[in-house]
Protein backbone atom coordinates (compact mmCIF):
# COMPACT_ATOMS: atom_id res chain seq x y z
CA UNK A 1 0.00 0.00 0.00
CA UNK A 2 2.55 2.05 0.91
CA UNK A 3 4.76 1.55 -2.17
CA UNK A 4 1.19 2.57 -4.61
CA UNK A 5 0.95 5.48 -2.31
CA UNK A 6 4.36 6.92 -2.60
CA UNK A 7 4.13 6.38 -6.92
CA UNK A 8 0.60 8.16 -7.10
CA UNK A 9 2.66 11.20 -5.46
CA UNK A 10 5.27 10.81 -7.57
CA UNK A 11 2.94 10.57 -10.51
CA UNK A 12 0.43 13.48 -9.02
CA UNK A 13 3.84 15.68 -8.81
CA UNK A 14 4.67 14.80 -12.48
CA UNK A 15 1.93 15.73 -13.78
CA UNK A 16 1.59 18.79 -11.39
CA UNK A 17 5.17 20.01 -13.01
CA UNK A 18 3.75 18.80 -16.65
CA UNK A 19 0.96 21.47 -16.04
CA UNK A 20 3.44 24.13 -14.88
CA UNK A 21 5.46 23.72 -17.69
CA UNK A 22 2.77 23.84 -20.05
CA UNK A 23 1.39 27.10 -18.25
CA UNK A 24 4.81 28.90 -18.26
CA UNK A 25 5.44 28.13 -21.72
CA UNK A 26 1.29 29.55 -22.92
CA UNK A 27 2.61 33.01 -20.83
CA UNK A 28 4.88 35.97 -22.84
CA UNK A 29 7.00 35.36 -19.64
CA UNK A 30 8.44 32.02 -19.29
CA UNK A 31 10.37 32.37 -16.31
CA UNK A 32 7.34 33.93 -14.29
CA UNK A 33 8.06 31.59 -11.60
CA UNK A 34 11.25 32.63 -10.72
CA UNK A 35 9.70 36.80 -10.33
CA UNK A 36 11.67 38.29 -13.30
CA UNK A 37 10.07 40.96 -15.02
CA UNK A 38 9.33 41.45 -18.47
CA UNK A 39 11.47 44.69 -19.77
CA UNK A 40 10.10 47.18 -22.29
CA UNK A 41 13.55 49.00 -23.52
CA UNK A 42 12.99 52.33 -24.29
CA UNK A 43 15.82 53.19 -27.03
CA UNK A 44 15.41 57.20 -25.86
CA UNK A 45 15.02 59.53 -23.39
CA UNK A 46 12.22 59.70 -20.89
CA UNK A 47 9.71 62.48 -21.36
CA UNK A 48 9.59 62.01 -24.66
CA UNK A 49 6.58 60.32 -26.66
CA UNK A 50 8.06 56.70 -27.14
CA UNK A 51 8.53 56.68 -23.98
CA UNK A 52 4.98 57.84 -22.63
CA UNK A 53 3.67 55.26 -24.84
CA UNK A 54 5.92 52.64 -23.34
CA UNK A 55 4.84 53.38 -19.99
CA UNK A 56 1.17 53.51 -20.52
CA UNK A 57 1.45 49.97 -21.95
CA UNK A 58 3.95 48.61 -19.41
CA UNK A 59 1.18 49.64 -16.60
CA UNK A 60 -1.39 47.44 -18.39
CA UNK A 61 0.63 44.70 -19.65
CA UNK A 62 1.60 44.43 -15.50
CA UNK A 63 -2.01 43.53 -14.70
CA UNK A 64 -2.98 41.73 -17.47
CA UNK A 65 0.21 39.50 -16.81
CA UNK A 66 -0.33 39.43 -12.78
CA UNK A 67 3.57 40.51 -13.20
CA UNK A 68 6.18 43.36 -12.99
CA UNK A 69 6.53 45.16 -16.46
CA UNK A 70 9.67 47.50 -16.47
CA UNK A 71 10.70 50.41 -18.69
CA UNK A 72 14.69 51.18 -19.36
CA UNK A 73 15.40 53.77 -20.64
CA UNK A 74 18.90 53.08 -23.19
CA UNK A 75 19.19 56.18 -25.10
CA UNK A 76 21.83 57.25 -27.52
CA UNK A 77 22.90 56.69 -31.07
CA UNK A 78 19.40 57.41 -32.93
CA UNK A 79 18.23 54.43 -31.07
CA UNK A 80 20.40 51.90 -31.95
CA UNK A 81 22.02 51.05 -28.82
CA UNK A 82 18.48 49.76 -26.90
CA UNK A 83 18.00 47.72 -30.16
CA UNK A 84 21.38 46.19 -29.81
CA UNK A 85 20.59 45.50 -26.19
CA UNK A 86 17.43 43.51 -27.80
CA UNK A 87 18.79 41.72 -30.51
CA UNK A 88 21.35 40.76 -28.28
CA UNK A 89 18.87 39.14 -25.67
CA UNK A 90 17.26 35.43 -25.02
CA UNK A 91 14.17 34.86 -27.01
CA UNK A 92 12.03 34.18 -24.01
CA UNK A 93 9.34 37.11 -24.20
CA UNK A 94 10.67 38.55 -21.84
CA UNK A 95 13.00 41.61 -23.08
CA UNK A 96 11.08 43.77 -25.79
CA UNK A 97 11.67 46.74 -27.63
CA UNK A 98 9.63 49.70 -28.72
CA UNK A 99 10.92 51.30 -31.77
CA UNK A 100 9.56 54.51 -33.78
CA UNK A 101 10.03 55.13 -37.56
CA UNK A 102 13.69 55.64 -37.03
CA UNK A 103 14.25 52.03 -36.45
CA UNK A 104 14.17 51.21 -40.58
CA UNK A 105 15.64 54.57 -41.31
CA UNK A 106 19.09 54.06 -39.30
CA UNK A 107 19.18 50.79 -42.16
CA UNK A 108 19.66 53.36 -44.65
CA UNK A 109 21.76 56.28 -43.33
CA UNK A 110 24.10 54.38 -40.86
CA UNK A 111 26.50 52.33 -43.09
CA UNK A 112 27.16 49.96 -39.95
CA UNK A 113 24.66 48.63 -37.17
CA UNK A 114 25.33 46.23 -34.04
CA UNK A 115 22.25 44.16 -35.66
CA UNK A 116 20.38 43.73 -38.53
CA UNK A 117 17.14 45.57 -38.63
CA UNK A 118 14.66 42.86 -40.05
CA UNK A 119 16.62 39.54 -39.75
CA UNK A 120 17.90 39.73 -35.89
CA UNK A 121 14.22 40.81 -34.09
CA UNK A 122 10.67 39.63 -34.00
CA UNK A 123 7.50 42.02 -34.84
CA UNK A 124 5.15 41.67 -32.71
CA UNK A 125 3.25 44.88 -33.00
CA UNK A 126 2.35 48.18 -34.15
CA UNK A 127 0.83 50.12 -31.13
CA UNK A 128 0.18 53.82 -32.42
CA UNK A 129 0.29 56.40 -35.58
CA UNK A 130 1.57 59.89 -34.81
CA UNK A 131 1.36 62.19 -37.40
CA UNK A 132 3.40 65.27 -38.21
CA UNK A 133 2.02 68.40 -39.14
CA UNK A 134 3.10 71.63 -40.90
CA UNK A 135 3.45 75.19 -39.26
CA UNK A 136 3.87 78.52 -39.56
CA UNK A 137 4.42 80.80 -37.71
CA UNK A 138 0.71 82.80 -36.26
CA UNK A 139 1.33 85.60 -38.22
CA UNK A 140 2.80 84.38 -41.06
CA UNK A 141 1.31 84.79 -44.47
CA UNK A 142 1.11 81.51 -45.83
CA UNK A 143 -2.79 80.70 -44.91
CA UNK A 144 -1.93 77.51 -46.88
CA UNK A 145 -0.02 74.52 -48.20
CA UNK A 146 0.10 75.83 -52.10
CA UNK A 147 0.52 79.52 -50.82
CA UNK A 148 4.37 78.15 -49.19
CA UNK A 149 4.79 76.42 -52.06
CA UNK A 150 4.29 79.00 -54.25
CA UNK A 151 6.11 81.59 -52.09
CA UNK A 152 8.87 78.96 -52.06
CA UNK A 153 9.13 78.30 -55.82
CA UNK A 154 9.19 82.36 -56.57
CA UNK A 155 12.14 82.24 -54.04
CA UNK A 156 14.08 78.99 -54.66
CA UNK A 157 16.55 78.42 -51.43
CA UNK A 158 15.10 81.64 -49.49
CA UNK A 159 12.44 80.42 -47.56
CA UNK A 160 13.28 76.82 -45.47
CA UNK A 161 11.63 74.68 -42.51
CA UNK A 162 12.81 73.89 -39.41
CA UNK A 163 13.12 69.71 -38.42
CA UNK A 164 14.67 67.99 -35.74
CA UNK A 165 17.48 66.72 -37.23
CA UNK A 166 19.06 65.07 -40.38
CA UNK A 167 18.00 61.41 -41.66
CA UNK A 168 15.28 61.27 -38.62
CA UNK A 169 11.87 60.70 -39.55
CA UNK A 170 10.63 64.14 -39.57
CA UNK A 171 13.00 65.16 -41.57
CA UNK A 172 12.67 62.73 -44.28
CA UNK A 173 8.77 63.71 -44.31
CA UNK A 174 10.02 67.34 -45.13
CA UNK A 175 12.19 66.25 -47.84
CA UNK A 176 9.08 63.84 -49.12
CA UNK A 177 7.16 66.95 -49.40
CA UNK A 178 9.65 68.82 -51.29
CA UNK A 179 9.74 66.61 -53.79
CA UNK A 180 5.91 65.50 -54.17
CA UNK A 181 5.25 69.55 -53.87
CA UNK A 182 8.00 70.73 -56.18
CA UNK A 183 8.78 73.03 -52.94
CA UNK A 184 12.25 74.88 -52.82
CA UNK A 185 12.43 74.53 -49.07
CA UNK A 186 16.15 74.53 -47.20
CA UNK A 187 15.82 72.07 -44.20
CA UNK A 188 17.11 73.69 -41.19
CA UNK A 189 18.44 71.07 -38.07
CA UNK A 190 17.42 71.47 -34.33
CA UNK A 191 18.08 69.05 -31.70
CA UNK A 192 14.53 68.01 -31.34
CA UNK A 193 11.28 68.60 -32.14
CA UNK A 194 10.50 71.01 -28.85
CA UNK A 195 13.75 73.25 -30.44
CA UNK A 196 11.79 73.35 -33.92
CA UNK A 197 8.73 74.70 -32.40
CA UNK A 198 10.22 76.85 -30.53
CA UNK A 199 11.28 78.39 -33.95
CA UNK A 200 8.76 78.38 -35.71
CA UNK A 201 6.80 79.96 -33.06
CA UNK A 202 9.37 82.77 -32.76
CA UNK A 203 9.47 83.27 -36.63
CA UNK A 204 12.96 82.36 -36.89
CA UNK A 205 12.13 79.89 -39.07
CA UNK A 206 8.99 80.24 -42.03
CA UNK A 207 7.72 77.00 -41.19
CA UNK A 208 8.19 73.84 -39.50
CA UNK A 209 7.70 69.96 -39.92
CA UNK A 210 6.72 68.92 -36.00
CA UNK A 211 4.83 65.90 -34.29
CA UNK A 212 1.21 66.25 -33.57
CA UNK A 213 1.56 65.39 -29.87
CA UNK A 214 4.62 67.76 -29.16
CA UNK A 215 2.66 70.81 -31.38
CA UNK A 216 -1.05 70.35 -30.24
CA UNK A 217 -0.57 72.80 -27.12
CA UNK A 218 0.76 75.57 -28.96
CA UNK A 219 -2.10 75.01 -31.84
CA UNK A 220 -4.35 75.20 -29.46
CA UNK A 221 -3.10 78.35 -28.27
CA UNK A 222 -2.85 79.58 -31.38
CA UNK A 223 0.98 80.23 -31.07
CA UNK A 224 1.36 78.82 -34.49
CA UNK A 225 -0.60 77.97 -37.30
CA UNK A 226 -1.12 74.22 -38.58
CA UNK A 227 -1.52 74.50 -42.38
CA UNK A 228 -1.85 70.04 -42.77
CA UNK A 229 -1.44 67.18 -40.96
CA UNK A 230 1.05 64.78 -43.03
CA UNK A 231 -1.09 61.73 -42.22
CA UNK A 232 -3.54 60.03 -44.98
CA UNK A 233 -6.61 61.28 -42.95
CA UNK A 234 -7.52 63.86 -40.52
CA UNK A 235 -6.14 63.74 -36.99
CA UNK A 236 -9.62 63.75 -34.73
CA UNK A 237 -7.66 66.46 -32.19
CA UNK A 238 -7.06 68.46 -35.35
CA UNK A 239 -10.13 67.93 -37.42
CA UNK A 240 -10.39 71.27 -38.87
CA UNK A 241 -6.81 70.72 -40.34
CA UNK A 242 -6.78 69.27 -43.68
CA UNK A 243 -4.31 66.43 -44.72
CA UNK A 244 -1.20 67.57 -46.72
CA UNK A 245 -3.02 65.80 -49.23
CA UNK A 246 -6.41 67.06 -49.46
CA UNK A 247 -4.61 70.55 -49.18
CA UNK A 248 -2.53 70.07 -52.88
CA UNK A 249 -0.11 67.37 -52.34
CA UNK A 250 -2.17 63.59 -53.89
CA UNK A 251 -0.87 61.13 -52.66
CA UNK A 252 1.23 62.54 -49.59
CA UNK A 253 0.93 60.21 -46.61
CA UNK A 254 3.62 60.42 -43.58
CA UNK A 255 3.09 59.16 -39.98
CA UNK A 256 5.92 58.37 -37.61
CA UNK A 257 4.78 55.13 -36.15
CA UNK A 258 5.82 53.01 -33.33
CA UNK A 259 5.93 49.07 -32.14
CA UNK A 260 6.69 46.30 -30.55
CA UNK A 261 9.75 44.15 -31.36
CA UNK A 262 11.64 41.50 -29.35
CA UNK A 263 14.41 39.06 -30.08
CA UNK A 264 14.84 36.81 -33.16
CA UNK A 265 13.40 33.29 -32.63
CA UNK A 266 10.65 33.98 -30.42
CA UNK A 267 8.08 31.15 -30.27
CA UNK A 268 4.88 31.81 -32.44
CA UNK A 269 2.36 30.64 -29.84
CA UNK A 270 4.03 33.26 -27.10
CA UNK A 271 4.46 36.41 -30.21
CA UNK A 272 0.64 35.82 -30.76
CA UNK A 273 -0.08 35.94 -27.08
CA UNK A 274 2.00 39.25 -26.43
CA UNK A 275 0.43 40.38 -29.74
CA UNK A 276 -3.26 39.80 -28.09
CA UNK A 277 -2.60 41.51 -24.82
CA UNK A 278 -1.04 44.52 -26.56
CA UNK A 279 -3.98 45.03 -28.52
CA UNK A 280 -6.15 44.63 -25.35
CA UNK A 281 -3.92 47.10 -23.43
CA UNK A 282 -3.92 50.22 -26.25
CA UNK A 283 -7.65 49.81 -26.33
CA UNK A 284 -8.30 49.66 -23.14
CA UNK A 285 -10.16 53.34 -22.53
CA UNK A 286 -7.47 54.74 -20.28
CA UNK A 287 -4.43 54.14 -22.60
CA UNK A 288 -7.07 55.17 -25.69
CA UNK A 289 -8.12 58.29 -24.15
CA UNK A 290 -4.52 59.17 -22.95
CA UNK A 291 -2.66 58.87 -26.16
CA UNK A 292 -5.72 59.89 -28.08
CA UNK A 293 -5.91 63.39 -26.78
CA UNK A 294 -2.26 63.95 -27.32
CA UNK A 295 -3.11 63.19 -30.95
CA UNK A 296 -1.77 59.69 -31.47
CA UNK A 297 -4.11 57.12 -33.11
CA UNK A 298 -4.04 53.93 -31.75
CA UNK A 299 -3.08 51.13 -34.32
CA UNK A 300 -2.34 47.70 -33.11
CA UNK A 301 -2.56 44.96 -36.21
CA UNK A 302 -0.19 41.52 -36.30
CA UNK A 303 2.89 40.61 -36.16
CA UNK A 304 2.78 40.21 -40.05
CA UNK A 305 1.38 43.64 -40.65
CA UNK A 306 4.13 45.24 -38.40
CA UNK A 307 7.01 43.28 -40.16
CA UNK A 308 5.70 44.45 -43.50
CA UNK A 309 5.17 48.03 -42.13
CA UNK A 310 9.06 48.04 -41.60
CA UNK A 311 10.28 46.73 -44.76
CA UNK A 312 8.01 48.45 -46.78
CA UNK A 313 9.10 51.64 -44.82
CA UNK A 314 12.84 50.73 -45.69
CA UNK A 315 12.19 50.37 -49.34
CA UNK A 316 9.98 53.79 -49.17
CA UNK A 317 12.78 55.92 -47.77
CA UNK A 318 15.31 53.92 -49.85
CA UNK A 319 15.71 56.60 -52.80
CA UNK A 320 14.97 59.82 -50.07
CA UNK A 321 18.00 59.05 -48.25
CA UNK A 322 20.04 58.34 -51.42
CA UNK A 323 18.51 61.23 -53.12
CA UNK A 324 20.05 63.47 -50.05
CA UNK A 325 23.01 61.20 -49.84
CA UNK A 326 22.58 61.09 -46.37
CA UNK A 327 24.11 57.51 -46.07
CA UNK A 328 27.15 58.04 -43.45
CA UNK A 329 26.79 61.25 -42.50
CA UNK A 330 24.70 60.38 -39.56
Amino acid sequence: MKTRLRMTARISAGIAASAAAILAGMLPFAASAQNIPTRIIVPFTAGGATDTVARGLASRLSQAWNQTVLVENKPGAAGTIGARQVANAAPDGRTLLIVASGHAINELVHEKLPYRTVEDFTPIAQVVDVPNVLLVPKNSPYKNVMELVAASKDKPSLLSYGTSGSGTSVHLAGELFKSMSGAHLEAIFFKGDSESLTNVMGAHVPASINTVPGAKEQIDAGNVRALAVTSRTRVPVLGNIPTVAEAGVPGYDVSTWFGILGPKGMDPAVVKRINADIRTAMTSADVAKQLSDKGMIIKVGTPADFDQLIRGEIGKWRPVVERLGLRGKN
